[in-house]
């Protein structure tokens, strides 16, 4: 796996790195929420094994998880735990917490 330096090269990679079979009978829309210098928002919507990727927000999200933008890079890399993070504040999830859980699955 490549070693991501921004937030838009993540989400750019996502889409290719998605395993839309893991994902074929979901139907989720999350909200991701980055503070810092390379921030802002992106909503993921996957629908029946196809997954959409667009800046900006969305109404009514299941799930909305803040972070800043290095916390995300380092996650994506491997070089943090996301439950170490979360447990530290890091990482805030509102909504659908399980959710948050499954979309490290998909990638």
């Amino acid at each position: 796996m490549a070693k991501y330096t921004t937030p838009q090269e993540v989400f750019d990679a996502m889409v290719t790195e998605f395993d839309a079979s893991k994902a074929a009978d979901m139907n989720a829309r999350a909200q991701l929420k980055l503070s810092g210098e390379n921030g802002g928002d992106w909503h993921l919507t996957i629908d029946g094994g196809k997954i959409e990727i667009e800046k900006g927000t969305m109404d009514d999200p299941q799930m909305t998880m803040s972070m800043s933008d290095d916390t995300w890079v380092d996650l994506v890399n491997g070089d943090a735990n996301a439950m170490m993070l979360f447990m530290q504040g890091k990482i805030k999830v509102t909504g659908d917490m399980q959710l948050a859980m499954q979309l490290q699955k998909l990638f």
